[in-house]
């Protein structure tokens, strides 16, 4: 697991132009444990970037977080 002083190469590996769904997603992770406070209600703002989460439906009121991403309209297919 990634510390808090991993976010710099965490970011570098997300934002690289052939980036892996796995370093978003580690991004995305560093974000939930270290990064509540960059959390806005809608998405993380990774300097000055915008990285939503893909929920999945678990039960009627329950989502679940499956990975993230830097568009707003991701669809959950394209983690297939």
């Amino acid at each position: 697991m990634a510390g808090y002083y991993d976010y710099k190469d965490l970011l570098d590996a997300a934002t690289a132009f052939d980036a892996s769904q796995e370093a978003v997603n580690a991004l995305g992770e560093w974000f939930d444990t270290f990064g509540q406070q960059y959390w806005n209600g809608e998405y993380f703002d990774a300097d000055g970037r915008s990285l939503y989460r893909l929920y999945k439906k678990v039960d009627e009121d329950e989502w679940e977080t499956i990975g993230y991403t830097w568009s707003q309209n991701e669809s959950l297919d394209s983690l297939a």
